[in-house]
């Protein structure tokens, strides 16, 4: 079954990938989707845990301001969030 790409930034980047290998475009898409399908299967789940726990801890939390974390919120606070008011949402 044929692959067409319609997406012009994709097209473009298959182009030069090709030119910089010598490989036809098919050729460096395929070997692109080989490596990064071998590069998601290698990779436990557990190291994925962990790089989305160390970027949350490096990333994320540490923009949070001390006296916030750990506090619960309290209903309106959440009904706030969510949009909800005395005429529902």
């Amino acid at each position: 079954m044929a692959l067409n790409i319609k997406n012009p930034a994709v097209e473009r980047l298959a182009g030069e990938v090709a030119l910089l290998t010598g490989e036809s475009k098919t050729e460096a898409i395929r070997k692109a989707l080989e490596d990064r399908k071998r590069r998601l299967v290698a990779a436990p789940v557990s190291d994925r845990r962990a790089t989305v726990l160390a970027f949350l801890k490096k990333r994320v939390w540490t923009g949070i301001p001390r006296k916030e974390k750990g506090r619960v919120l309290a209903r309106s606070e959440e009904d706030a969030i969510l949009g909800y008011g005395p005429e529902g949402v």
